[in-house]
């Protein structure tokens, strides 16, 4: 029981710090101009749809 929920609360944080850490990949690419930055938002949406799709993919019943 105690090992689902720090599974769940594990997976929950990195979930946010993963978040978190794309935001000021973007703030930081904004600082070097607005081109950057558009730049910067179009890859971290890339990213978090990679992400969200992997999960899907890896499970035999998911997506077929």
């Amino acid at each position: 029981m105690i090992k689902q929920l720090l599974a769940l609360l594990w997976g929950f944080f990195d979930a946010i710090f993963f978040l978190i850490s794309l935001i000021f990949a973007n703030l930081f690419a904004y600082s070097f101009g607005i081109r950057w930055f558009w730049l910067s938002l179009a890859i971290t949406t890339f990213v978090i749809a990679l992400a969200s799709e992997m999960p899907a993919l890896s499970n035999k019943g998911g997506n077929n």
